[in-house]
C-alpha cells in the first residue's frame, strides 16, 4: 500500500505541473491591420537626429519584444542600420535614464520611392528584456540615415494602435528633430505593429491545491 501512495503522490505532482506558467507570442499593440493596411508615402522621417518614441503600458503579465512590423519608405536604394532603444519614461512621457534595452539591424532599400512592411525579429538585449506588467516604457526609433532620404510612415487612414487582447495600453507618441534635446507630442501615428512573448497561464490545478486534497485522500485510506 506504501508504494500505491508514492505513485499517487507522483501523479498529483505531474498534474500540478500543468498548471505552470508558459509563454504565448501576441500583437501587443497595431494599426497595420495585419499588415493589409494601405501605407502612405514619404512622411516621418527617420534619421540620426529625428527620432520616434512610442509611450506604452505592458498589460497583466510580463512581456519581451519578439518582433516589430514597420511600414517604410525610402527615396535611395540603401541600407540604413535601424535602432531601438528601450526606456523608462519620466512624467512628461520623455525617456529618463539609461538605455534599458537595445538592437540594432541593417536593412536594405531596393524599392525607391515606394512604401512597404519590413518585419524585424528582435536581436540585441532587447529580445530578451523582460518588461514588468503594468509598468510604462518608451521605445525610441531611429536610423543612421544622414538626410530625410529614409521614412517611418503610416497608414492612409492614419489610425491608432489596437492592443487587441493584449492587455497593452498606448500613451503618447513623441518626436525629436534634433537628437533627443527636447522631445514634443506628436498625432503621427507611424505604421506599426508589436509582437511580444508574454507569459501566460496553462489550464491546471495549483499545486498547492493539488496536493492538499491528494493528502487529504492518503490520510482517509490509513484511518480505514
Amino acid at each position: 500500500m506504501r508504494h500505491r501512495h508514492q505513485f499517487t503522490i507522483c501523479g498529483i505532482l505531474a498534474a500540478a505541473m500543468a498548471g505552470s506558467a508558459g509563454a504565448a507570442t501576441v500583437t501587443a499593440l497595431d494599426n497595420t491591420v495585419g499588415e493589409t493596411a494601405a501605407l502612405a508615402g514619404s512622411l516621418g522621417s527617420l534619421t540620426s537626429s529625428r527620432w520616434n518614441f512610442k509611450v506604452f503600458t505592458v498589460g497583466s503579465s510580463n512581456a519581451t519584444i519578439s518582433s516589430m512590423v514597420m511600414g517604410m519608405y525610402s527615396s535611395t536604394a540603401s541600407t540604413y542600420n535601424i535602432t531601438w532603444e528601450l526606456y523608462a519614461v519620466d512624467g512628461s512621457n520623455n525617456p529618463t535614464g539609461s538605455v534599458l534595452a537595445s538592437d540594432t539591424q541593417s536593412q536594405s532599400f531596393t524599392s525607391v520611392n515606394a512604401s512597404s512592411y519590413y518585419t524585424f525579429t528582435t536581436g540585441g538585449t532587447l529580445a530578451s528584456y523582460s518588461m514588468q506588467a503594468g509598468q510604462t516604457y518608451g521605445l525610441l526609433f531611429k536610423s543612421d540615415a544622414a538626410t530625410t532620404t529614409l521614412s517611418w510612415t503610416e497608414t492612409s487612414a492614419g489610425t491608432v494602435y489596437s492592443p487587441g487582447s493584449s492587455g497593452f495600453s498606448f500613451v503618447a507618441n513623441r518626436r525629436t528633430t534634433n537628437s533627443g534635446s527636447s522631445y514634443s507630442d506628436n498625432g503621427y501615428y507611424n505604421a506599426w505593429q508589436l509582437n511580444v512573448n508574454a507569459a501566460s497561464a496553462v489550464p491546471g490545478a495549483g499545486l498547492a491545491g493539488l496536493a492538499t486534497v491528494g493528502l487529504a485522500g492518503i490520510s482517509r485510506r490509513r484511518r480505514r
